[in-house]
Order: structure tokens, then sequence, then C-alpha cells
């Protein structure tokens, strides 16, 4: 929400990492696909097993982007790692070419748990229901509202920041007391609320969309004395920006 919600997923626009000297060289996802033409000696790799290699890779990589070139691997980056060793080792022969990826886990270690990168949201759930009416009332296209929950919340109605924001769109108590919601708690209030100042911020700054977001996660106040550009946006803002417009195009896809 627009005071302190719940910090957004690693993004930043940093340079690339460079390979460390002697490390092992990526081996690239073409590599392993390859191995479904059978080599010698080898069993080919269906495209299932093909097909969970690049969804394994592309989170690892997704959840690597915003590490700082020295910031250590976070522990969730660390477990996608994990699964991807296991899923490995169990491959033929002739088909278990180890690409290396940001991270490493652990020997006899616990993996971190790792959400799922289908939206958990089905598109007959109440909360769509209520994403839909809510687009109707408000004019905000229901897309756009799906994404900012995704980033917000990832769909939970009970979820709570460390700043105290509530529920779906994380609304923070006095905005929505400001808006006329009793329970932030309950999902028709909250999306309906969050819809609004969304379409609130939207006018305010005239349908510019990187004005409303950084408003809705840093607050207007601050957006109305330092800008949106890149450089005045503190750099949770600017993960935010990247990671709902992210989600918006996939939605609007």
């Amino acid at each position: 929400m627009s005071v302190n919600p719940v910090a957004a997923a690693g993004w930043s626009e940093t340079p690339k990492k460079t390979v460390e000297p002697g490390a092992t060289p990526a081996v690239p996802f073409e590599a392993i696909l390859s191995a479904r033409t059978a080599p010698a000696g080898g069993e080919p790799v269906s495209a299932l097993t093909a097909a969970e290699l690049l969804r394994l890779k592309l989170l690892s990589s997704a959840l690597s982007i915003g590490n700082d070139q020295e910031q250590p691997p976070s522990s969730l980056a660390r477990g996608v790692q994990g699964l991807l060793d296991k899923f490995l080792a169990q491959l033929p022969k002739g088909a278990d070419a180890q690409p290396i990826l940001p991270g490493s886990a652990e020997p006899g270690s616990s993996l971190a748990p790792v959400a799922a990168l289908d939206d958990p949201l089905p598109e007959n759930s109440p909360i769509s229901a209520i994403i839909d009416k809510a687009s109707r009332r408000y004019g905000v296209e229901p897309g756009l509202i799906k994404a900012v929950i995704k980033q917000e919340s990832n769909f939970n109605p009970r979820a709570v920041s460390s700043a105290g924001a509530q529920g779906l769109m994380q609304l923070m108590p006095s905005t929505a007391r400001g808006l006329g919601v009793s329970d932030s708690f309950d999902p028709e209030q909250n999306v309906m609320a969050g819809t609004r100042f969304l379409k609130d911020m939207l006018h305010r700054y005239g349908g510019n969309l990187d004005d409303a977001l950084a408003a809705y996660n840093w607050g207007p106040g601050n957006v109305d004395r330092h800008g949106s550009d890149s450089g005045a946006l503190p750099r949770e803002t600017r993960n935010y920006l990247a990671k709902v417009k992210g989600y918006y195009t996939q939605y609007l896809g």
C-alpha cells in the first residue's frame, strides 16, 4: 500500500554478474534440452522434463535478478537451486548436464518452500468476481487490480506486512479508515477500497501509471515532493513498479 507495504520482491537495475575466474561456466538450457536427442548410452529427456528444467531455471533467475553484486543469495534462491539439483539428479544418465545457477544448495540442508509460478487465483474464485466488480465501479482495468494484489499479498486476504498493512491490497489502518473500511481482512471491502485509492492516484497523476503505482507504494506526498523519476524513488518502490507492471503485462496477455 502507499506507506510501508509488503516488501517487493528483489529486482534492480544492476549490471549482470560476471563469472568468477576459475568458476565452472554456466551450461545453457539449450544444452540440457539437446539431451532429448538421446546421446550415446543415455535415455532421451521428455518434453515434460525439459519444461520442468526451464521452469526451475526461470524461477531461480527471477529470484536472483535483484541481488546486488556483493549480496549473498537469498535462502529462497538457495531453495530453488536445491530443487533443481534434486531434479537434475533424477535425470537419465547422459542428460544430467548441470547448469550453474545463482546460489547453491548446502549439503543436507532443508529446502525452503518455493511459491508456485502459476497464478493462485482461479478465474471463477470469489476474489475474481470482486476484482471484476471493482473494475466496473471505478473504471480500472481488472488486470491492473490483479497485478497490484499479486504483488501486495499474493492473493492472501489475511496478509499483514511488518508495517501493519493488511489484506489483499495491503491497506494501512489509517488509509482503510479514511476509505470507509471497517474490516481490512474482508476481501470485498479491501479490494473495493484499494481500487478506489488506485483510481484516485491515476486521476491525480493524469493517468500516468508509474506515478500512480509509486504513490500507491510510497505515498502521494512523497511522489508530489520528489517525483517518480527512477533516481528519486527508493529501491523498494522501483522494485514494486517493475513487479506490478510485469504482472500487469502477463495478465493483459
